[in-house]
């Protein structure tokens, strides 16, 4: 089963609530779901509704996993930082072939990481504001590499505001650069940030939330475009 790898040269853009509410949405199609978090800040978890001082068991750890919403939540930034981990994922061996659906939320700043997963991952989730800083960075996408030319790669433009002339711009120009690999925008909505405050999933804090219904279309997008199909047994 495939590894979904979100990360995004620029911070601050949203990647850990979009990694999140990936993983919510595959798990509600029934397939069976596991988000890592690689970051040291360990965030991730916030937008399950988890409080900051909540531990997560360690991946590859031997803990049992805290499941919220039918995902596995594990902590990965540690074992990130082992040698014998990275040096079997330099060598090609994947831990991520269990029949899992595994979702990592790597840090903007950690282009080790990012690197080292990327040959794992079936999809890379570029996760953009439409801001000139985040604009710039997408050279950062893959060093060396146009953007135009990372087929594996998948973006969404988040806090979309169609009030704000730059912002309709942004996306008009992201659609003609990178086309269908804008795979959807979300919407602004300070829903998100209550929501995690408050320490409760958007989903019950705010279920008419325009960021939500827009995140779950993203998903269902990323869900077909790496050719999964729902479990139809286990949702019925």
């Amino acid at each position: 089963m495939p590894l979904i790898l979100c990360h995004s040269p620029k911070g601050g853009t949203g990647t850990s609530f979009i990694a999140a509410h990936l993983s919510m949405h595959l798990a509600r199609q029934g397939h069976d779901v596991a988000a890592l978090d690689f970051t040291y800040q360990d965030t991730l978890k916030l937008f399950f509704g988890l409080l900051p001082t909540q531990a997560l068991a360690e991946f590859h750890g031997g803990g049992s996993a805290l499941a919220v919403a039918g995902v596995e939540l594990f902590s990965a930034y540690r074992l990130s930082r082992e040698p014998d981990f990275t040096e079997a994922l330099r060598r090609g061996q994947s831990p991520f072939n269990d029949g899992k659906i595994y979702i990592a939320d790597v840090a903007a700043g950690d282009r080790e990481t990012k690197d080292l997963l990327l040959p794992h991952a079936q999809l890379h989730v570029c996760t953009l504001l439409p801001q000139p800083v985040s604009l710039a960075a997408l050279t950062k996408v893959a060093a060396g590499t146009p953007t135009i030319e990372l087929p594996n790669t998948a973006y969404i433009l988040n806090q979309l505001d169609d009030t704000h002339r730059f912002s309709r711009h942004t996306h008009i120009f992201l659609r003609e650069l990178v086309g269908d690999q804008l795979v959807g925008t979300v919407r602004r909505d300070e829903a998100v940030n209550e929501a995690a405050a408050m320490f409760e999933p958007i989903s019950k804090y705010a279920p008419a939330s325009a960021a939500l219904a827009d995140i779950r279309t993203v998903a269902g997008q990323i869900e077909a475009r790496i050719g999964l199909n729902a479990n139809v047994e286990q949702l019925s």
